[in-house]
């Protein structure tokens, strides 16, 4: 399984919000997934990470700060350009040597964290050495929609 971060505009995320599941899967992957679709531009629309990108996002919302836990929108489908501002903001402050305090393999595990399992032998060299191109990947996204101020769209393929 892997998460693709597309950086859209808010009214594309408004008009996306309006299709039907089928219909959305379909759209996104005809035109952002796929290598030959109309807006697959990677690293500048399309955000690509591989199996990694749970543990990540784990470690990014024990890492949230704020009182209202805005890392939580992580979990939804699509984020509007004024949380992925506020994200990138936060982003910048939590994606240092900070974020190594939150790694708890057994509590990934406990939370069927996709991956953690197969991760938690490994050394902390090798552990985060894969991570951090997840939490590259992360900001980059974040960085760019902000920007464009543009919103972001999750998904999972």
């Amino acid at each position: 399984m892997v998460w693709e971060l597309y950086r859209v505009s808010d009214n594309e995320i408004e008009e996306f919000a309006k299709m039907e599941h089928d219909e959305l899967e379909e759209y996104l992957g005809e035109n952002y997934s796929s290598i030959t679709g109309k807006y697959h531009k990677e690293n500048d629309i399309v955000f690509a990470m591989d199996k990694g990108w749970d543990i990540t996002r784990f470690l990014l919302k024990k890492s949230d700060t704020t009182g209202d836990k805005i890392l939580n929108a992580l979990d939804k489908r699509f984020i509007k350009s004024g949380i992925v501002k506020r994200i990138n903001v936060l982003f910048d402050s939590i994606i240092n040597e900070k974020i190594r305090e939150h790694k708890d393999m057994e509590e990934m595990i406990q939370n069927d964290i996709y991956l953690a399992k197969r991760l938690s032998d490994w050394d902390d060299t090798n552990f985060w050495g894969y991570i951090d191109f997840h939490l590259k990947t992360f900001k980059s996204a974040f960085a760019k929609a902000t920007e464009l101020h543009h919103g972001i769209v999750i998904n999972r393929t």
